[in-house]
C-alpha cells in the first residue's frame, strides 16, 4: 500500500517484449502398424524411443529412414492398422480411409500432446491425388510443410500428374534412392529429414533452404536424372515445376526447394513468413480485452523491435510497420477492430550466377612490360 505522505515511486515494464520464435519443429508421421495398441496419437520425444515401440508397417520404415539420416526431433505418430478384407481393392480403399482419418486426427495433435506438428510425412499413402487434396488441406491449417510422392518417372507424366496442383507447402519427389543399408525407400523422407537438420541448426534457420546439400542417410540414386551444371536439363526443368530431386554432384544433393504457388514460388519464403505469422499471433495475445490506449503503441514497438532482430539475421532484408487511418475508423476501433499494416521482404536466396567471360587481345603488351 502507498503511503499518504512523502514521495511514492512506482514500475511499471514498458519495454518492448522480445518476441520468442518457436524452433520445436515437431514431425507427424501417419501411416499403419501392426500393433492396435499404438492407434492415433501418440507423442515420442526421439526416433530411438519411436522405433522401440511401434510394429512392422509403413511408420516404422518410415524412422528408419530418419535413424539413417541422423536427425534428432521430437515425433508424433497417427497410425492404424491395416485393413485385412480378401478383396485387395476393397483392402486398398480402406486402407486409404484410415489414412485420411488419421490424418485429420493431426489437427488434434496439439490438444491432445502440446506439440504442433510443422512437418508431416504420410509414406505409401501420399502418391495419389485424392491424398495430396487432403493432405495440403491439413497442411495448410497446421502450417506445416508436407512431402508428396509420384509414382511415374518420365518427365512428361510428372508434369501431367502435377497439373493444376498448387501448394506453398508441399515438398514433391518422384525418386527412389537406396538407403546407407542398400534398403531401397522413397526419396521424400530422406528430404524432409534434411530440412529438419537445417531448421535445427539455428533459432533462425527457418530462413535456411535444404537445396543444394548433401543427403544424409542415403547410399546412391536408383531413379537418376539428367543435371548438367550450366545447361538446360531434365532436373532443373523438374525443379522449375516444383519437383525436389536427387542429384549426383560432388556427393548425392538434394536439388530443388521450388512449390507449384506463384505467389510462393519457393518454400523457404512460405516457411518464413509462417514463422513470423505464429510468432506475431502467440505474442500478441496478451494485448487482447486490453484498453487501445494502454497497448496499441507496445504492440507497435514490440512488432518494429521483433522485425528488426529478423534484419539482424538475414532473416528479412526491410519492413515497414504503421497503424492505417483508412483502415482505422471511428466505427472499427468503436467495435475494438485495430489493423496494423506490415510489409517485409525475405532475404533472397541465391539460385543462380551468371559468370560473363570475356576473351580479349588487350593485354599482350603486358609481356614486354615484364622483360623491361
Amino acid at each position: 500500500m502507498s503511503a499518504k505522505y512523502g514521495i511514492n515511486i512506482e514500475i511499471y515494464n514498458q519495454a518492448t517484449k522480445a518476441y520468442t520464435i518457436n524452433n520445436t519443429r515437431t514431425l507427424a508421421i501417419v501411416g499403419d502398424d501392426v500393433k492396435k495398441e499404438n492407434e492415433w496419437l501418440k507423442y515420442y520425444p526421439s526416433i530411438d524411443e519411436a522405433l522401440k515401440s511401434v510394429g512392422n508397417g509403413s511408420i516404422k520404415d518410415a524412422l528408419e529412414d530418419l535413424k539413417a539420416s541422423g536427425i534428432n526431433t521430437t515425433l508424433i505418430l497417427s497410425s492404424f492398422v491395416k485393413d485385412t478384407q480378401e478383396d485387395k481393392n476393397q483392402r486398398q480403399q480402406a486402407n486409404i480411409g484410415k489414412a485420411l482419418l488419421a490424418m485429420e486426427v493431426l489437427l488434434q495433435a496439439e490438444q491432445a500432446t502440446g506439440f504442433k506438428p510443422k512437418f508431416i510425412l504420410a509414406p505409401t499413402y501420399n502418391n495419389q491425388r485424392g491424398f495430396w487434396e487432403e493432405l495440403k488441406k491439413v497442411g495448410d491449417k497446421l502450417g506445416a510443410v508436407y512431402a508428396l510422392e509420384i509414382l511415374e518417372i518420365q518427365e512428361d507424366k510428372i508434369n501431367a500428374f502435377i497439373k493444376d496442383f498448387q501448394s506453398k507447402r508441399a515438398i514433391i519427389t518422384y525418386q527412389m534412392v537406396q538407403r546407407s543399408d542398400l534398403v531401397i525407400r522413397p526419396l521424400a523422407n530422406f528430404i524432409i529429414a534434411q530440412y529438419i537438420k537445417v531448421m535445427n541448426q539455428s533459432e533462425y534457420g527457418f530462413a535456411q533452404t535444404f537445396s543444394n546439400r548433401i543427403i544424409d542417410g542415403v547410399a546412391s540414386i536408383v531413379d537418376t536424372v539428367e543435371f548438367i551444371s550450366g545447361e538446360d536439363c531434365r532436373a532443373d526443368r523438374l525443379r522449375s515445376k516444383g519437383i525436389t530431386m536427387a542429384i549426383s554432384d560432388d556427393g548425392i544433393r538434394s536439388w530443388g526447394g521450388e512449390t507449384t504457388d506463384p505467389d510462393f514460388p519457393s518454400i523457404h519464403s512460405a516457411v518464413i513468413f509462417d514463422t513470423i505469422i505464429e510468432t506475431i499471433a502467440k505474442s500478441q495475445k496478451e494485448a487482447i480485452d486490453k484498453q487501445v490506449s494502454d497497448t496499441l503503441k507496445k504492440v507497435v514497438d514490440d512488432l518494429e523491435a521483433f522485425y528488426r532482430k529478423l534484419i539482424a539475421n538475414n532473416v528479412i532484408i526491410g519492413f515497414s510497420v504503421s497503424v492505417p487511418e483508412n483502415l482505422n475508423t471511428n466505427e472499427s476501433i468503436a467495435e475494438g477492430k485495430i489493423y496494423i499494416e506490415h510489409k517485409a521482404q525475405e532475404t533472397p536466396i541465391i539460385k543462380n550466377i551468371t559468370n560473363k567471360i570475356y576473351k580479349v587481345d588487350s593485354y599482350g603488351a603486358e609481356l614486354v612490360k615484364e622483360l623491361n
